[in-house]
């Protein structure tokens, strides 16, 4: 399977957890201390506990529920109880393949993951949840007439990179968005939104209004669709 984007680099800060969720597949994906990107099965070899809900121990992972910290290998290295226990090799969370470009997380659940061709000077702009299927928001991206979002002159051109990547080229204000999408389950998406380079609040804010419009459209039609 090809690769997946996953959320946006800043919004995962070094010592930070977060949950993912990939082809069906239930990931934890995590930074050390010092930054390592890391992503797991969701699922602590020990009890079966969501390793999402655990904490950053310096370069390894604990599990909320015993405690048992996992180096940046996924194996165990630490149980609380028995301190002094040199836990087996065999004890470790299946990984997954990760890695960060243009300031976007990646991860691929299947097979070793290629470097994404991107522009590496995209800003991040925002992530956002739709109540929808992604065809829907790329069926009113087709559709809509930009200018209906409070811009008399809006002229842009979407451009179809593949079935997870499009981008609006925005004529005015003279810019690039980027969309990532994310598939997720019970018929919704998520898309991770980046800009060509650096721009204005009012720019920023703009973009962020026509996503919304565009949530907002994308779910009317969806549950136009399944009445």
């Amino acid at each position: 399977m090809a690769n997946v984007a996953i959320g946006l680099s800043k919004n995962l800060a070094n010592g930070r957890v977060m949950r993912a969720i990939v082809h069906e597949q239930d990931l934890v994906v995590w930074r050390s201390k010092s930054g390592a990107l890391s992503a797991w099965d969701n699922r602590c070899p020990h009890r079966g506990m969501r390793l999402s809900h655990g904490f950053v121990r310096g370069e390894a992972l604990a599990c909320v529920y015993h405690g048992w910290h996992y180096d940046k290998k996924a194996t165990c290295r630490y149980i609380p109880a028995h301190p002094e226990l040199e836990p087996p090799e065999t004890i470790k969370a299946e990984q997954f393949s990760s890695l960060e470009k243009g300031g976007m997380i990646w991860v691929n659940i299947d097979d070793q993951l290629i470097e994404p061709s991107i522009d590496e000077n995209l800003a991040p702009l925002r992530s956002i949840s739709y109540n929808c299927p992604k065809k829907y928001v790329q069926t009113a991206m087709r559709s809509t007439d930009f200018s209906m979002f409070g811009r008399e002159q809006v002229n842009c051109a979407v451009t179809e990179k593949d079935s997870a990547y499009w981008v609006i080229n925005f004529k005015e204000p003279e810019a690039s968005l980027h969309l990532f999408f994310q598939d997720l389950p019970n018929q919704s998406c998520t898309i991770h939104t980046m800009l060509n380079g650096e721009h204005c609040a009012g720019t920023k804010k703009y973009m962020s209004y026509i996503l919304e419009n565009l949530r907002r459209m994308a779910e009317k039609q969806y549950e136009v669709a399944t009445l």
